[in-house]
């Protein structure tokens, strides 16, 4: 632990000493005052720009003008490469969005249609198609829109386990398959990393894949979400991203993680795939107490308590393959910090049963579990430019 906390706080010191310089020679981007360049107009995530094929995840787009106009403003908008296998994938919620004289920002609202129809991650862009100014988009805006595990039907086995838990007391039925979960995320902000300083609170909706564990004994009921754990697979993604392959400002800039890219073929607009998975959520038969702790270890094999989520990541997979055949290359870069690449070593990779903030950002972890509910609440940490954990709060409904 105490390399890694040395390793975490002279990364740090590099972060803060970037912002210094950047904020020295940036302006308030609230302000119109001294604006001399060409207006435009910008599509920026509110939160993130991935969702999974669920039917149910949504996310929301700014539509920004950098300076307001004195007229009326009438905007449509359409996805594109919107299509797979004949089926439209997303839609835009309201397309047509009018900004009045003086406005600068409207909200256009993404949705998943599809359930299950993709078999790899797919990317959509959103575009302009209809404009009554003369003012240009900056950029068509890409979306990330990722795959879902499949349900798995119950065995013959796990369905004797359920009946023997029901018998005792404790109905695991109505958790099992894909269930419907909400909640909600609290991202603390951090004044070290431009693209994660602002706090947010982030709903949580989507579909849990939920059964018995291989670890489930007569005994002992255990759970495993198979896809998309706590409805929080995509804000994963979007965190790790920030950190790693969208941070223009300190990871992609660093000799050894452009190495690294080169590679495994790894660039922001590259198609891979990342699935998460909790295995280990240990039911007790009589009390119903839930617990979901787990270890994790980082890259020095120090170990620490988490909830141990479970990540698959193709471009880690390449280049895990590159290292454990001892190639020398992808061993020395990665050793000097494309070991970020493995999700595991840079999110969620620390102890969260002690406050080490110590900014009123931690909180207890633990699970209730009730016969209307079953509910997790926990937090995670993040690698090098956290400024306090991000906290979870998520809800099962069982009737």
């Amino acid at each position: 632990m105490k390399n890694k906390l040395l390793q975490k706080l002279a990364i740090l010191t590099t972060v803060v000493l970037t912002t210094i310089s950047f904020t020295s020679c940036s302006s308030d981007d609230s302000s119109d005052g001294g604006f001399d360049g060409e207006n435009k107009i910008v599509l920026k995530a509110v939160n993130n720009l991935i969702m999974q094929d669920n039917s149910t995840d949504q996310l929301e787009v700014e539509v920004l003008l950098i300076t307001s106009l004195s007229e009326t403003l009438d905007l449509e908008f359409a996805l594109e490469n919107n299509t797979v296998n004949d089926k439209i994938i997303a839609e835009i919620v309201n397309p047509k969005i009018t900004l009045a004289p003086g406005q600068k920002k409207a909200v256009l609202t993404i949705a998943s249609k599809t359930n299950r129809v993709l078999t790899e991650a797919a990317k959509i862009q959103i575009n302009l198609i209809k404009n009554s100014s003369s003012l240009k988009l900056e950029k068509p805006l890409e979306i990330t829109i990722t795959p879902l595990n499949t349900v798995e039907n119950l065995t013959p086995e796990q369905i004797e386990l359920l009946e023997g838990y029901k018998k005792q007391g404790l109905d695991l039925y109505p958790l099992m398959g894909e269930r419907e979960v909400t909640g909600e995320i609290n991202f603390p902000g951090n004044e070290y990393f431009l693209p994660l300083n602002q706090s947010k609170l982030i709903p949580i909706t989507g579909k849990t894949v939920i059964t018995l564990s291989d670890k489930a004994t007569a005994k002992k009921p255990v759970l495993k979400m198979i896809s998309n754990p706590m409805g929080v697979e995509a804000y994963l993604y979007s965190l790790f991203r920030a950190i790693t392959i969208d941070d223009e400002e300190i990871w992609t800039t660093q000799p050894a993680s452009q190495a690294i890219m080169e590679l495994i073929n790894l660039t922001p607009d590259s198609k891979e795939t990342f699935l998460v998975t909790l295995d280990g959520i240990e039911i007790d038969i009589k009390t119903k107490k839930v617990n979901f702790l787990g270890k994790g270890t980082d890259m020095y094999e120090d170990e620490f308590t988490i909830v141990p989520f479970e990540f698959k990541y193709s471009a880690w997979d390449r280049l895990k393959a590159l290292v454990d055949s001892g190639d020398s290359y992808a061993t020395e870069n990665y050793e000097m910090g494309g070991w970020m690449i493995n999700p595991s070593y840079s999110i969620n990779h620390a102890d969260i049963t002690e406050d080490e903030f110590l900014n009123d950002t931690w909180k207890e972890t633990k699970a209730t579990l009730t016969d209307n509910s079953l509910i997790f609440d926990f937090v995670i940490d993040y690698e090098y430019n956290a400024g306090g954990y991000v906290q979870f709060k998520a809800e099962y409904k069982l009737k």
